[in-house]
């Protein structure tokens, strides 16, 4: 009967492997519970595999060693330790007359078949099998594979990925064996690895995608959810055959290499279409790429799905669906704005109802809708296009910022005259969108009447559920939340673990701060606007500040204390 030894601080012991798993981790309720603060509260598992068995990792923040090599799965041999944290479980097998597979050679030669699945060596890198790696892999290519394989997810792979360019023609089509078309060996490599930074991007979720040149090679960086990661570094070579592979894509002059230079491609997978927008700046050591990927499916498509509570819903909901008025939404660049704008829009029959958008530049497209781009080369600007919109009778105008007063005077006036008008501006809060109006120049009596609600949001991380830790909060956090939620007993904070690349955040969610204009409002717009007056007549009604909502997400373990303070203004 094969057994483990275990030599933990608190002594030795032995466990007898039957045929369940032996799972190991710093929760009570694992096979093996271990009070070690290395490991994970589910941190691996020992068990049945064909006709011996194996250890397998389950995402630990600290990972699985193996004969002192770090592995995600392998088969055990009799005499194999074991290494999680402080703690060697060695795994001794009597009946065992021969090694299972070979130890210490190179990559996938000592992958053997049990079940109809491949198992690797060691040596391998610590990720899960996949039948679409080739038979040798690059440094890049298996820190790639880390990130790829983290993913819960995993829809497609990277031969699944086809290659289109601005003019909508498929230059490299997806492959089911990955084999790319065409006898240049470089070119093929290129592709290969331009398809898995592609993948990667994918997989992690992530927004922007940088390829900066250094000395001696290049640095590959992901923005996910809002944060930039290490991802990998690229040889010189490799790296600037993807840049002429973009370029091709992209359509853009291959000779030019001392100028900004712009561009967009897409790719087509699984029958679904993501586009990417090219920014290439030149730098000291060549020119430094930018991608920006603009993939739908990551972001909420419609009102429900914003996570708003109750009452904030039911409000925006209303004034989504009337026939004239002013919506207002602000926050910073990149705070979702205009992701919660189009969700109203999309509550609207665009069969029935006539909607346009004006937009610097078009970044969702809706059927039904007229999306039309600024272009302030050719005199096309927000207060230009807007007063050649109202002549083209629509119902319902999103207007994708008010930088100026011509925009929100001409925005406003249609708001007045029976048009549904959606629109946002750079403010702290929804206070402050008041405040930064009046200071466009805007009448205030214009800003009183033609308003009817302001929406103030900012993106916090969410937690991951993985490997998020719960604490005790400090007497300083609870009189912060204290008035609110009459006190937390607990709140989390992050780890980090391969789930989410070592961040302990994984996803994002909007914090949300409401402000409906009633009569007592407009008069204090109108006579004498100060912050105090306005909070005082907000005190009378239902509002939630940013900070409070997102003190609300504290209490439900969703995100953190210091992540809420970074993204939401104190009071």
């Amino acid at each position: 009967m094969p057994f483990l030894e275990i030599k933990s601080a608190q002594g030795m012991k032995r466990i007898e492997l039957t045929e369940g798993p032996v799972t190991v981790g710093r929760l009570p309720d694992n096979s093996l519970a271990l009070p070690d603060d290395l490991l994970s509260r589910r941190h691996c598992v020992i068990e049945p595999y064909g006709k011996g068995f194996r250890v397998r990792d389950l995402g630990s923040r600290n990972g699985t060693k193996l004969n002192s090599l770090r592995v995600s799965e392998e088969l055990l041999d009799n005499g194999d330790v074991i290494t999680v944290g402080n703690t060697e479980l060695r795994f001794i097998d009597p009946e065992q007359a021969a090694p299972r597979k070979q130890r210490n050679v190179p990559d996938f030669a000592g992958a053997l078949e049990e079940d109809g699945r491949r198992v690797h060596n060691a040596a391998t890198l610590d990720i899960d099998p996949s039948p679409e790696v080739g038979d040798i892999q690059t440094e890049y290519e298996k820190k790639l594979r880390e990130i790829i394989d983290a993913a819960i997810e995993k829809p497609f792979g990277e031969n699944d990925i086809s290659l289109v360019d601005n003019r909508g023609v498929t230059v490299h089509q997806a492959t089911a064996d990955g084999i790319v078309s065409g006898s240049d060996e470089d070119a093929g490599e290129s592709i290969r690895a331009f398809r898995l930074l592609l993948l990667a991007c994918f997989r992690a979720r992530a927004t922007d995608l940088h390829m900066e040149p250094r000395v001696d090679n290049a640095s590959i960086r992901l923005r996910v959810d809002g944060f930039m990661i290490s991802a990998v570094e690229l040889s010189t070579p490799i790296f600037k055959r993807i840049l002429g592979v973009v370029k091709i894509l992209c359509q853009i002059d291959t000779t030019q290499r001392n100028q900004v230079q712009d561009g967009h491609f897409s790719v087509q997978v699984k029958g679904r279409r993501v586009d990417f927008r090219v920014s290439l700046t030149p730098a000291v050591h060549g020119q430094k790429m930018v991608i920006r990927i603009l993939d739908s499916s990551n972001a909420p498509s419609r009102l429900h799905e914003l996570g708003l509570l109750p009452w904030m819903y039911e409000k925006l909901r209303a004034m989504a669906i009337k026939d004239a008025g002013m919506l207002l939404a602000c926050g910073p660049t990149g705070s979702g704005k205009t992701t919660t704008l189009y969700s109203c829009i999309r509550e609207i029959d665009v069969e029935q109802r006539n909607a346009i958008t004006i937009e610097d530049p078009v970044e969702y497209y809706l059927d039904g809708c007229t999306q039309i781009p600024i272009d302030a080369k050719v005199g096309n600007t927000f207060g230009s296009i807007l007063r050649s919109v109202l002549r083209q009778d629509p119902d319902v105008i999103f207007v994708g910022e008010i930088r100026d007063i011509e925009t929100a005077t001409v925005a406003m006036q249609a708001s007045m005259t029976g048009h549904l008008v959606y629109s946002t501006v750079h403010a702290k809060d929804t206070i402050g969108s008041i405040f930064r109006l009046l200071d466009l120049g805007v009448e205030a009596y214009l800003v009183a009447n033609a308003l009817n609600m302001v929406l103030a949001q900012r993106l916090v991380r969410m937690l991951c559920d993985s490997c998020k830790r719960p604490v005790r909060p400090t007497p300083a956090q609870n009189m912060k939340m204290g008035q609110l939620l009459g006190g937390v007993p607990r709140i989390y904070v992050p780890v980090g673990c391969r789930m989410c690349l070592g961040t302990g955040f994984h996803g994002r969610r909007a914090l949300f701060e409401l402000l409906e204009f009633n009569d007592m409002l407009r008069d204090v717009v109108l006579k004498t606007p100060a912050i105090q007056a306005i909070r005082e007549v907000l005190g009378q009604g239902l509002f939630t500040s940013l900070q409070q909502y997102g003190y609300h997400l504290v209490s439900q373990g969703a995100t953190s204390m210091d992540e809420v303070d970074r993204v939401a203004t104190s009071e």
